[in-house]
């Protein structure tokens, strides 16, 4: 039984500069994982934080199934090899860098997993730069 679980950080493209990728798995509850493979979950407002040699998820919107609470918001532990996640402190500490969740998704063996880039933020004349060669590429493949 295959899930189709497209889960998105739409703004991470259009307010970051993406520059290291890394796939992490997730330490979630139970109705975390049933809101996930519903599609009842929301990226854009999340972030990751190193905290005490590990690396959090936070602000992850989950919809709650039973209808005695609506929606929560937890801090969840990132699944990572220490060498992964002292890299990524470093360059976080050195370089001033941002670790932006980009998208979930299921592996074929059916375990949840999370793409997480290293980052840095656009200025305003970034976004709109990369506006305007959206727009032209829009343009480009109707001429």
């Amino acid at each position: 039984m295959k899930q189709n679980v497209k889960i998105t950080n739409k703004k991470a493209l259009y307010n970051f500069f993406l520059l290291e990728k890394y796939i992490t798995g997730l330490k979630l509850l139970g109705h975390e994982v049933k809101a996930i493979k519903k599609n009842n979950a929301n990226l854009n407002n999340s972030f990751c934080k190193v905290l005490n040699t590990e690396i959090f998820l936070l602000n992850l919107y989950l919809n709650k199934i039973s209808s005695s609470t609506n929606s929560t918001s937890r801090n969840i532990l990132l699944l990572l090899k220490k060498k992964e996640i002292i890299k990524i402190s470093e360059s976080v500490k050195k370089f001033s860098l941002n670790i932006i969740p980009e998208n979930l998704f299921i592996n074929k063996k059916g375990l949840i997993k999370l793409v997480i880039h290293l980052a840095k933020s656009k200025n305003k004349y970034d976004k709109r730069e990369s506006m305007k060669n959206k727009d032209f590429e829009i343009c480009s493949k109707f001429l």
